[in-house]
């Protein structure tokens, strides 16, 4: 109610905006009595360094109401249960506490940091958990005007491959079917966490989990289902994530899979496999997230529809080559400086192209997604889902 506090809490996350750091308490006290909901503090640049994930910390400040929506939009901490707000400019303790997550986190990062550039470095972190606070912001807005920012939002693809990769080892030492998807599923979740539990993580971790049982058990497996199951359980989790921007592109960039690849797929058949895969897969996700990406961001991203034709392949081998390399480095620190250049080097010219390439020239420019609203129905219309001869056999 924007009076003074002494609170204490644990530090659930640590972040940066253009101002400063913040820390995120959970599990907080304001004078002693439980607090409902997060608080999230901004800290002077004298306290950043004493306040990492797993800490708990103590300080006196005055705490206001962090609203939830703003102007008609959610307040991107509001989606994290973050319900108060504070300043921390003195008299702050704090205290060593652990935090699996957050650990994990700082490794990556100190890896990554020690071994690569800062700007390569940056990328590479939110690459791998989905982090881009540290990114630069010219260097993210390359990529976003690329159609390629994705590769930032844990999903499908970094979920996938992970699992993937999982499966075929377990495969090749002959683990028990069971045990398999067991492990497979803990570590995909764990990855989730390391990643901060985000929407879209969550959401491919559900569909896989869906996948993995429905092949486990021989029961049929239906995509649209899968994303439904997903769905449900993110809303029961956070009814507010349906009005949060990862949630509804992750979401929409799914469905435009299920609902047109298929047909695409059909219609390019005559191009060679190489081309037809990706390519389906691309033209569908973003004619599932065109309204969304429309409304949310004022731009629709021409270059993307052709460039993620080329650059999920690649982006898809650089990420595993990445994971590996990152974990070699943290379990043997003194091969860092040589394994990650594996990772590195291909990364850096990533970089460099989207940076230098100028794709700002290759968007359109939109306030409202009312145009595309017609377009957008009709070409879902072309999905194999929609049974057409029961049309035809209607006696009228």
């Amino acid at each position: 109610d924007g009076g003074a506090y002494y609170i204490c809490g644990t530090v659930e996350q640590k972040g940066a905006t253009d101002f400063g750091e913040y820390i995120i308490l959970k599990n907080a006290s304001a004078d002693g009595k439980p607090v409902d909901g997060k608080i999230i503090a901004y800290l002077s640049k004298e306290y950043g360094e004493f306040c990492e994930e797993g800490y708990i910390i103590e300080t006196e400040a005055k705490i206001s109401v962090n609203r939830t929506f703003v102007n008609g939009k959610l307040n991107r901490f509001a989606e994290n249960n973050v319900k108060y707000l504070c300043n921390v400019n003195e008299n702050l303790k704090s205290e060593y506490g652990f935090s699996l997550f957050g650990s994990v986190r700082k490794t990556i990062r100190n890896t990554l940091y020690s071994s690569l550039d800062r700007e390569t470095a940056a990328i590479a972190f939110a690459m791998l958990t989905g982090n881009t606070q540290g990114v630069d912001y010219g260097a993210l807005t390359a990529f976003r005007y690329g159609g390629v920012a994705h590769i930032f939002a844990v999903s499908g693809l970094h979920i996938g491959l992970l699992y993937g990769i999982i499966a075929a080892v377990l495969k090749k030492l002959h683990v028990n079917p069971y045990v398999s998807v067991a492990v497979c599923l803990l570590i995909i979740m764990l990855y989730a966490g390391v990643c901060g539990f985000s929407p879209s993580s969550l959401r491919a971790v559900v569909m896989c989990g869906v996948a993995s049982l429905s092949r486990l058990f021989k029961s049929k497996y239906d995509a649209l289902n899968s994303l439904a199951v997903a769905v449900i359980i993110l809303l029961i989790i956070n009814p507010l994530n349906l009005f949060g921007v990862g949630f509804q592109l992750s979401v929409c960039a799914v469905c435009g899979i299920i609902l047109l690849s298929k047909r695409l797929a059909k219609i390019l058949k005559r191009l060679p496999k190489f081309i037809v895969n990706p390519a389906t897969v691309t033209l569908s996700a973003q004619a599932g997230i065109m309204p969304v990406a429309a409304v949310k961001f004022g731009y629709l991203s021409i270059a993307g529809l052709f460039l993620n034709v080329v650059a999920i392949p690649v982006l898809s081998v650089i990420f595993v080559l990445l994971f590996i390399c990152t974990v070699l480095s943290a379990l043997m620190p003194f091969t860092a400086p040589f394994i990650m250049q594996c990772a590195g080097l291909p990364l850096e010219a990533v970089v460099s192209l989207f940076i230098n390439a100028g794709f700002e020239d290759a968007v359109i420019y939109t306030d409202s997604a009312h145009v595309f609203i017609i377009p957008y129905y009709l070409l879902f219309m072309l999905s194999d889902k929609i049974n057409y001869r029961c049309i035809k056999k209607a006696d009228f």
